[in-house]
């Protein structure tokens, strides 16, 4: 939770995040956002975009909802060619 003043913008009022919010919630400077009026909560701003890069926390989650599931088409330790040297 962080905590900051309603200013001024133009003829309008507006509200500095704090950058670790916007990066947590995967925004940036133009990013459009959706702000709704949650009844006994107060203002709630929601990512307006529906294809937004996912944050690490959602990949994480995604990997790990994933994870085993996949069936590959090759067991571990099949070779893909027969090169050998110094590759990497």
């Amino acid at each position: 939770m962080a905590t900051t003043t309603i200013g001024k913008w133009g003829n309008s009022m507006g509200v500095r995040i704090p950058q670790e919010i916007l990066e947590h919630a995967n925004l940036a400077l133009g990013s459009k956002v959706e702000v709704h009026l949650v009844a006994d909560q107060g203002i709630l701003l929601k990512s307006a975009e529906k294809n937004r890069r996912k944050s690490n926390r959602e990949l994480r989650q995604l990997y790990l909802s994933k994870r085993g599931k996949n069936t590959p088409q090759m067991s571990p330790g099949e070779l893909i060619d027969d090169s050998i040297g110094d590759e990497f």
